[in-house]
């Protein structure tokens, strides 16, 4: 079969290919690895300060200098990166769309995880043991991967201190915090907004963070 467009977007069989391949790659580092704090930590590297090379975040990502040992063969890590490039462009596409409104299907849909819904078809006994083991807030690990990032390369990030520049970025990073913060330590003005408004916020934040960093000259991504 001959290799897809990297520029074709993934199909519900193609994310849970890449679901399958981190989920077994993860056992293999101490690395924080997952499908949807992966999709936050590419999303973060098209709305950073500037671009980095694949060699520089890789390892990061995976916690390993060498990313391919973590895959089962050769062909796997290849079956991996060539959806990691899909997803990356189609983040690249909708970052880089005209948008007004979430709701347009050009939007930016990252791959967040819907534990509730998937604990609503479990079984009640399977659903009360993985309720147990704890469920990750809706969004928590996407923004978790999306400021790993930022965290990672602070320097690239820095502006001056006090500067509205500064205050802006923050501004604009908050809702990615608070989505990475477990809820029973949020703040009572934090639980005036919704988590769903939360995520939302933070979508548009990364509108924003791409096209500021633009702004004061940063070379595209894509």
């Amino acid at each position: 079969m001959p290799a897809k467009n990297p520029n074709t977007a993934l199909t519900e069989d193609d994310i849970t290919t890449l679901a399958d391949l981190i989920d077994e790659a993860a056992g293999r580092t101490d690395a924080p690895l997952s499908l949807e704090g992966m999709d936050g930590f590419i999303t973060a590297l098209q709305c950073a300060p500037r671009p980095l090379p694949e060699a520089s975040y890789l390892p990061v990502l995976f916690g390993q200098d060498d990313p391919a040992a973590l895959f089962a063969d050769a062909a796997a890590y290849s079956r991996f990166h060539a959806l990691l490039t899909r997803r990356w462009n189609e983040i690249a596409r909708a970052l880089a769309a005209p948008i007004d409104d979430l709701n347009d299907p050009r939007a930016l849909s990252p791959l967040i995880m819907d534990w509730e819904g998937l604990l609503a078809e479990l079984p009640k006994k399977e659903a009360a043991a993985l309720r147990a083991e704890g469920v990750p807030p809706y969004a928590s690990i996407w923004a978790a991967g999306f400021l790993q990032v930022v965290e990672h390369w602070e320097d690239d990030w820095a502006l001056p201190p006090d500067s509205k520049d500064e205050a802006f970025v923050d501004e604009m990073l908050d809702p990615l915090y608070v989505l990475m913060t477990p809820p029973e330590d949020w703040s009572e003005d934090e639980r005036q907004t919704s988590r769903n408004d939360y995520v939302a916020m933070a979508i548009w934040s990364c509108y924003v963070l791409r096209d500021f960093w633009r702004d004061r000259g940063q070379a595209p991504r894509n």
